[in-house]
Parts: structure tokens; sequence; C-alpha cells
């Protein structure tokens, strides 16, 4: 019984007697992709097997493999992307696959496979990340109307940002686990490159304005004009200080000026040497304009950190 979750309440109850005392004929399989909705009474009369994902270079070479038996001429790229489109799932990639075939005639090449699956180059999107991540926006949204002209999916588009910000911050994160990304030697220089440059706070906001733009590209009358908002607010938010840089300016800066505005009120006459004070005459007191000076950075630092928020909710 295939999505056996689908059925009522009612056909669960009749069908459970049977379960507990099935013909010796029979076997019973259930198969499900909402595990929590069938019923705690069925569970417990079934053993259970959770189908786990494949890899993609399992999926590759089997993809393969067919291929071979089909007589079909395929391009080991060509059969990665498919595997890659397919999320794990043997099933998904084998349907991709015989799209493919159909479509090029008993030959599979990459360039095909990406036309099919709406994909564009992945040197094009990281060239368009690494401009917004730079702050040109010129240079980044030109690369998005080439895309665009090319038939690229925008929603496509910002789900390969997604996928390669996610690589970036795993470079920057664990430099260790670099060389086991299975990624092709060109992108993989280019990655730590980019990553290298980045902070993490930096791949962090830019998680956040494209995962909450990939939602908004998908809810959009017109997916290529959101897309593009996306990108120009990714080349807005380059421009803006970390947080934590500019907490140590709003706890470094208020001594610094106090001291300045110490020396400042100082008398005119001994700037080359010491001041000498009696008693008959104290000091002019230098504390009055430091907490306006003070008040004045906390109001900068907190118009700076209320507008990269902004930029972030927006």
């Amino acid at each position: 019984i295939d999505e056996v979750h689908m059925l009522s309440k009612a056909a669960f109850n009749a069908l459970l007697k049977t379960l507990e005392e099935p013909p010796e004929h029979v076997k019973f399989i259930f198969a499900t992709t909402e595990i929590r909705k069938v019923p705690i009474t069925v569970l417990s009369r079934c053993q259970r097997f959770d189908l786990r994902r494949i890899d993609a270079d399992i999926l590759a070479d089997y993809y393969g493999k067919i291929s071979e038996k089909e007589n079909v001429t395929a391009e080991k790229e060509a059969l990665d992307l498919i595997a890659r489109a397919a999320d794990g799932s043997v099933r998904d990639g084998l349907s991709l696959l015989d799209q493919a075939i159909a479509l090029g005639d008993s030959k599979v090449t990459a360039e095909q496979v990406k036309d099919m699956l709406g994909m564009a180059d992945r040197a094009l999107i990281l060239d368009l990340l690494e401009n917004a991540m730079k702050g040109q926006a010129a240079d980044a949204l030109g690369i998005m109307e080439d895309l665009y002209k090319k038939g690229a999916d925008p929603v496509v588009v910002i789900q390969d940002m997604l996928d390669l910000t996610h690589l970036l911050t795993k470079h920057r994160a664990l430099p260790k686990m670099r060389d086991s990304m299975n990624l092709p030697k060109g992108e993989q220089e280019r990655l730590e490159n980019l990553a290298d440059s980045l902070s993490m706070p930096t791949l962090g906001r830019t998680w956040q304005l494209l995962l909450k733009g990939l939602g908004e590209v998908n809810m959009a009358a017109n997916p290529q004009k959101a897309a593009e908002m996306i990108i120009i607010r990714l080349t807005y938010a380059a421009e803006l200080p970390d947080p934590a840089d500019l907490v140590k300016k709003l706890k470094d800066q208020p001594a610094n000026n106090a001291a300045a505005a110490m020396m400042q009120t100082s008398p005119s006459g001994n700037a080359g040497g010491a001041t000498i004070q009696s008693d008959n005459n104290p000091p002019p007191m230098a504390s009055s304009p430091a907490p306006q000076t003070k008040a004045a950075l906390k109001s900068d630092a907190v118009t700076s950190i209320s507008t990269m928020q902004d930029v972030v909710d927006a």
C-alpha cells in the first residue's frame, strides 16, 4: 500500500484486525513519506525500515551503468548534474535520466541537462555571488540579466546561490573538510579564495537575505524582478560593518573622545608645557563634553545596527 498515511482512521481500524492475525500467505508492505501520520497501533505491528538518501557520487555511478546498458553516451558532468538534482532519490534521478535520453536522442550532454532542468552555469552563479558580496551592483545585475536571457529560472538561481553560500560557510568554518567535498578543482579553488576573504557574520547575513528572498521569488508575480531586488539588497548589505566591529568601536571610542575633550579644554597658553593649577583657581571641568560625545557615538552605532537589521528584515 503506497502512501499508507492517506488512509482514513476508519480504514486503519478495519485493517488492524487483519494485521494482528494475517493469513500465512500474505505479506503487507506499507510505504509512506509521512510516518508520523500512521497510527501507533499500526506501527507497533510492523517492522520499520527507513530508506535514506543516497550520496550523489553513488547515484552518478549507477546512472552511468544504466546508460551503458541502454547503449547511451552520457557525459560524466551530465550524470553528476542529474544525481545532484535527484537529491538522494534513485527513482527521481532515473526519471530525469529517461527525460534526458529522450531529449538527446540517446546522447546526454551537460548543456542539455542544464537546459532541461533550467539550471544556470555554476561558474556564472559564483561570479554573481562574488560580485554581490563585493558590493558591485552593476556587474551583479548584468550577470543576473544574462542568466535570465539564457533561460535560467530565477528561483533556481537563488537556490544555487544558497547552495554556494552554504559551501562557503563550511569552507570558512571547517577548513579541514575542504578536501572531502568532492568539488571540481577550479570551483574548489575559487570557493576557498572567496571564503578566506569573507567573515562568518557576513556569510550568515547573506544566508538570511537569500533564504528570505527565496520565498519572495516564489510568491512574486515577476520572479526576475524579485531576484534582482535580492541582488541589490546583497550589494547594499556588503557595505555594512559587522555587528562585532560596531560594538568594539562603541566600547573603545568614548575613552578616546573623552581624552581629546580634556585636551581641548586645557588653557591655550600652556599648549607646549605643563599646566599649573592653584587652590584658588580650580581646574576647568572637562567631563561635560564627554557625555554628549558618548551619546552621539552611541546614537550613531545604534543607527548603524538598526539600519543593518532593517536590511535583514526587508
